[in-house]
């Protein structure tokens, strides 16, 4: 009996670590209270919000009293509507040296991560948020 309790105890408590982490990551909210910063691609097409991670987590909390590497981004389009999110895993920094924001020619965003350079195509989700599938 006691080893079906212990088993259950243990079972339960890792759902329950499994669903905080997915319900209430730190990147899961964001708005004017964590906005850290804003920048605008070259012909105002798209921008750039880099917000700071809140304290939900025991490694988001790590992260802020760390001090480095405590922000996500989120590109959003002219009309506001949300194009691509960091991954809510990522802890990245403020630095935006080397980042290129998409443009109406050039659907590439380019900023540096933690693994260094990162490059994605965002057409798809440009498309998808355009309406052109």
């Amino acid at each position: 009996m006691k080893k079906i309790l212990l088993k259950l105890i243990i079972l339960s408590s890792s759902c329950l670590a499994i669903v905080w982490l997915l319900l209430f990551s730190s990147s899961s909210f964001y708005g004017d209270f964590n906005l850290y910063y804003t920048k605008e691609g070259d012909d105002g097409e798209y921008y750039l919000n880099m917000y700071q991670h809140l304290p939900t987590t025991p490694i988001a909390v790590y992260k802020l009293i760390d001090g480095y590497d405590k922000y996500f981004w989120v590109l959003y389009n002219k009309e506001g509507k949300e194009i691509w999110h960091s991954p809510y895993y990522a802890y990245l920094s403020d630095d935006i040296s080397g980042m290129a924001i998409p443009t109406k020619k050039n659907n590439l965003l380019r900023y540096s991560s933690n693994g260094g350079l990162e490059v994605i195509d965002l057409t798809d989700k440009i498309n998808q948020v355009n309406g052109k599938k």
